[in-house]
């Protein structure tokens, strides 16, 4: 099966991921996640900062609390 399309991707930024994902958890204390490595973004040419698909963060966030990984 194909990737699925990115223009049905819901695409976040870097304030709802925060506001969806980690609820009553400051900026600073969850910001160093968004520099991980595998930490799912999308960079769009001619945006300043990158956005975040939905889906794939959901499942890396569901990885790294479940697997540890």
């Amino acid at each position: 099966m194909s990737e699925p399309s990115i223009t049905n991707t819901e695409l976040l930024t870097k304030m709802q991921v925060i506001e969806r994902y980690f609820p009553g958890c400051g900026y600073n204390t969850v910001n160093p996640v968004f520099y991980e490595n595998d930490f799912p973004k999308l960079i769009i040419p001619g945006k300043k900062r990158p956005l975040y698909p939905a889906p794939e963060v959901e499942k890396w966030i569901h990885n790294h609390t479940v697997y540890g990984f």
